[in-house]
């Protein structure tokens, strides 16, 4: 832990207890689960825009979040727009993110953040720890719910008889799985699994243009009818995602994370949470390109500060706020008490904090872009360096 934030200013990708180094994030956090988590349960759809300039830390609350909705039994898909084009490029590419992202609440607090994922393993997990008896009642759970489209809750059924229920076929399991996740790099065709597999039920479908909405829509349903509490849906916008294309692939872009907002407020997609971090350009980009999209999220009142808006600033979320010495003290002493844990001496953990609370003053007088990052390298730098040290003494 110590080693990963002292090169990168974020804890490790794997196996993190992000929560424990989120510094004044805790109100917050109490809120979505006070609050967000119970509204999304019962079936209703939330979604927040989260801005910050870069290194503010906008991925660490993602994964706290994150971390949050899993410990209340939520399914998690976490969708960093970094790793391909955009997830808001068409209807067909923001299924495919999403699916392909999905993770159960199968672990405890320190499940892999970006670890093995994917619709089939969300399936799959539901299913654990059952007996016959409660299987066969999630199954026809499954087939009687009217928010899974036909060909799409078929899709389901089929892998969960191959998958989970004993049918056994890996060879067709894996093909099943790549029609679910909509994977592009995987041919199957339907005609051919029916000539291979009679058996299989009818419709079986596939996405496409014509079904993306449907199925998108479906998706996000299927944590829910599996058992979940929901799915809470984390994109991660990179600070040059819009710029990358011209004003036409802008305009679609925007225009389809629209359509995406206005299903959530009308209710189309429920048991859905979803939390976009992007930079603060996000809103002028939509107001050059379609100002329909800025109507929609950015605040009539931005001089009052409101941590439950649509639109809002990580600092208000953060409270004490970077802003604050306050704030870089309590993160200097999380990250002092992960290396009291990795054997640092209390003698060397007070001389740590004394140093890093003089640095601290320094940084709140001249903050600037990524200087939380910078300051997470250094203290975590810090404290390495002496939990070494005090180990190559004792030795």
């Amino acid at each position: 832990m110590l080693v990963h934030l002292a090169e990168v200013g974020t804890p490790p990708d794997h196996g993190a207890d992000v929560i424990r180094v989120s510094a004044g994030l805790q109100q917050t956090l109490e809120r979505v689960a006070r609050e967000t988590l119970p509204l999304v349960a019962a079936g209703g759809a939330d979604l927040q825009f989260v801005f910050g300039p870069y290194g503010r830390g906008k991925t660490h609350f993602l994964r706290a979040v994150s971390q949050q909705a899993r410990e209340h039994g939520f399914v998690t898909a976490y969708v960093d727009c970094q790793d391909h084009r955009s997830p808001f490029r068409d209807v067909d590419a923001t299924y495919r993110a999403i699916a392909g992202r999905m993770a159960p609440p199968d672990g405890p607090a320190t499940q892999p953040f970006f670890g093995t994922s994917g619709v089939g393993r969300v399936i799959e997990a539901s299913f654990l720890h059952r007996d016959d008896a409660s299987r066969r009642e999630l199954v026809e759970r499954i087939s009687g719910d009217r928010a899974l489209a036909p060909d799409f809750r078929n899709l389901v059924l089929a892998y969960c008889e191959q998958a989970v229920l004993g049918a056994g076929d890996e060879e067709l399991s894996e093909r099943l799985e790549a029609l679910l996740a909509a994977t592009q790099t995987y041919r199957v065709t339907l005609g051919e699994l029916y000539r291979t597999h009679p058996d299989l039920p009818r419709p079986l479908g596939k996405l496409g243009r014509r079904n993306a909405a449907i199925w998108l829509r479906a998706l996000l349903s299927l944590p829910r009818v599996l058992g979940y509490a929901g799915i809470v849906v984390l994109f991660d916008e990179t600070e040059t995602a819009l710029s990358r294309g011209g004003r036409l692939q802008r305009q679609r872009h925007l225009a389809h994370v629209r359509t995406f907002i206005d299903h959530l407020a009308t209710g189309a997609f429920r048991g859905c949470g979803v939390y976009y971090a992007v930079a603060e350009e996000f809103i002028d980009d939509a107001r050059r390109h379609l100002p329909a999209l800025s109507q929609r999220i950015e605040r009539v009142r931005p001089d009052v500060p409101n941590p439950r808006a649509v639109w809002v600033d990580l600092d208000e979320l953060t409270v004490p706020g970077p802003g604050e010495l306050a704030f870089f003290r309590e993160l200097a002493r999380r990250i002092v008490g992960i290396g009291r844990e990795a054997g640092l001496p209390a003698m060397d953990a007070d001389r740590v904090l004394r140093e890093l609370d003089l640095r601290a003053e320094h940084v709140v007088e001249n903050i600037d872009e990524g200087a939380v990052r910078e300051f997470v390298k250094e203290a975590a730098a810090r404290v390495a360096w002496s939990v070494m040290r005090s180990g190559r003494e004792r030795a």
